[in-house]
């Protein structure tokens, strides 16, 4: 792995581990988004399930409820979102809960031993994404599914519409969505060249109200690495510039944003 590469994968697990206490407060939709990726999962038995950055264990949990399979390992860089999901999840009954801190490229998991992976809002983040599909594919067993849910093309316009705007701009920032963010297309070509089976790709975009305060937080909780290495009075000032230019743009009903998420399901070939 390059350089490059190790360093982006430090930047987010360390945001992430900075910010994971405030995480589940500030991602109820990614929450219910994961619930609706597990019910979109085939029906069938899954003894061994993988959940690549398993965050703070949601995914992990919906898997569970529907499932209850006999073994569930959850792969994360962030040491403390893997601390959050231990505390929930590290002594329940009847299933055997195992936690491993990598990125999805270096995962120490074997091949072909899994029935089921999950990566619930974690893909967008992967610096290297068909390399993360294939990482995957590979702790797969024939026949087993993965299921992925990430951020998708289109989604959070009205933001980068501010911080297009917000001088000096801040390009990292600016070009992470584009980084980021993917359509259908795209993720139906990481889950092909992976020698996966896609059984349905599928996008779902929702127009959302809620206050400013409410969405600076949920900023500061999911991308706030981003934002670069300026000093903390730069970020202050920053900051404040967006939070400023997002009043103005809010209506009587709050800040008004578009949120999209895309979903895939597939299949390894048996």
């Amino acid at each position: 792995m390059s350089s490059h590469i190790h360093t982006s994968h430090e930047s987010v697990s360390g945001g992430f581990t900075e910010t994971a206490s405030d995480y589940d407060d500030a991602v109820r939709f990614n929450i219910e988004g994961a619930q609706r990726l597990v019910l979109s999962i085939p029906p069938g038995r899954y003894d061994d399930v993988l959940d690549v950055g398993c965050g703070t264990g949601w995914a992990t949990q919906a898997v569970i409820d529907r499932f209850r399979p006999a073994r569930v390992t959850g792969v994360d860089p962030a040491v403390g979102m893997l601390e959050r999901c231990r505390a929930k999840l590290g002594d329940l009954e009847g299933v055997d809960v195992s936690f491993v801190e990598a990125d999805v490229e270096n995962m120490p998991v074997p091949d072909g031993a899994f029935d089921l992976v999950v990566c619930s809002m974690a893909y967008h983040w992967f610096p290297r994404k068909w390399a993360a599909a294939a990482a995957m594919a590979r702790a797969l067993r024939p026949g087993g599914v993965v299921a992925i849910l990430m951020s998708g093309r289109g989604g959070e316009q009205a933001y980068r519409d501010v911080i297009a705007n917000v001088e000096p701009i801040n390009y990292r920032w600016l070009g992470a969505f584009d980084g980021n963010l993917r359509g259908q297309e795209e993720m139906e070509d990481y889950l092909v060249q992976a020698g996966l089976e896609p059984l349905d790709v599928w996008m779902e975009t929702r127009v959302r109200h809620t206050t400013v305060e409410a969405y600076m937080e949920r900023m500061r909780v999911v991308a706030g690495h981003m934002i670069g290495d300026q000093s903390e009075a730069e970020v202050a000032d920053y900051v404040a510039k967006i939070e400023a230019e997002l009043r103005a743009r809010s209506g009587p009903r709050g800040w008004r944003y578009e949120f999209a998420k895309l979903f895939a399901i597939a299949r390894k070939p048996a």
